[in-house]
């Protein structure tokens, strides 16, 4: 029978605190718990953290997969394959939130497996929230400063990450380029403050029409990045289109309560194994070109070395 559970994963207790008390005054320990926890306390780097947690996982229990995100960061990290057999953890210190782990098994897990897992569990619980608090600060210096919208410091490094990753696990990745058509005569009729309202409307408007796991940025002044994991160019065309859709029809009240019709032009690439973030980025920002000449309001796709 296929089996799932989540659960609500909430600690006081600090592996690392309690491994190094208990070591000083000679008690027993937990050598596989100690070894996991010591490797975990070596990087601030969030998909690092998962990375060894998953490692140290596979030798001990029959799994076959882990899954982890938190929205709040746009983090997602993927690793083995999903099954019907899984158990997923709400991480939680002191009512704070830090995402939620899942991990797959190919059977359903016995109960002293599961006792073992929580087990495991519970020693990433602070390393997580360590990298998650480094990362938001670096995040934090890279938001724009006036609207708060992540940009193209946090970008870049994230985009660099995900590229990595999807090279070597053989998936797919495609990038957005979106543009706000005509943005710069609808600023100097309405005025500056129009303008970041427009820039935020849009943003808001992308947000809720994608996936948790999509990934958009700031790009220049009236421009947005959108990464978009273990998606190939031609269903990233038809996520371009849906949103480009979405954004036309969610019209916006001006300064004397007139609807204003918003619209935007995309260009999209998908990565290749050679591709280096400019690379990627002129190739889609080729594409975007072509989009707005070619009368706005629209979707181009630059496939492979086309356009580049």
């Amino acid at each position: 029978m296929n089996s799932s559970s989540v659960e609500k994963f909430s600690t006081s207790s600090n592996h690392a605190l309690e491994i190094a008390t208990a070591i000083s005054a000679n008690k027993p320990i937990d050598r596989e718990i100690t070894a996991l926890v010591l490797k975990l306390q070596t990087t601030l780097n969030i998909n690092q953290v998962i990375e060894i947690f998953y490692s140290s996982l596979k030798t001990t229990l029959p799994i076959c997969g882990i899954e982890y995100i938190y929205p709040l960061l746009y983090a997602h990290f993927q690793e083995g394959k999903k099954t019907s057999y899984s158990n997923s953890y709400l991480i939680e210190i002191e009512n704070e939130n830090w995402g939620n782990i899942t991990v797959y098994s190919d059977i359903d897990l016995s109960k002293d497996d599961k006792k073992r897992l929580d087990e495991f569990v519970s020693s990433i619980i602070y390393p997580l929230r360590n990298a998650i608090q480094h990362e938001n600060a670096i995040a934090s210096s890279a938001n724009d400063s006036s609207l708060g919208l992540p940009n193209w410091g946090l970008l870049e490094g994230q985009l660099t990450r995900e590229a990595k990753l999807a090279i070597r696990r053989k998936h797919s990745l495609s990038l957005l380029l979106i543009d706000i058509d005509r943005f710069k005569i609808l600023k100097e009729k309405h005025g500056p403050l129009f303008g970041d309202i427009i820039i935020r409307h849009v943003y808001e408007t992308l947000q809720k029409s994608l996936r948790d796991t999509d990934i958009i940025y700031r790009y220049n002044y009236d421009q947005f990045s959108l990464i978009i994991n273990e998606t190939s160019a031609t269903s990233a065309s038809a996520i371009a289109e849906r949103i480009r859709k979405v954004v036309m029809n969610n019209e916006l009240a001006d300064e004397n309560n007139k609807n204003i019709r918003l619209t935007i032009s995309i260009g999209i690439t998908e990565l290749q194994n050679d591709d280096s973030v400019d690379s990627l980025y002129k190739r889609a920002h080729n594409a975007l070109k072509l989009a707005k000449n070619s009368g706005r309001n629209q979707v181009k796709v630059a496939d492979g070395k086309f356009l580049s």
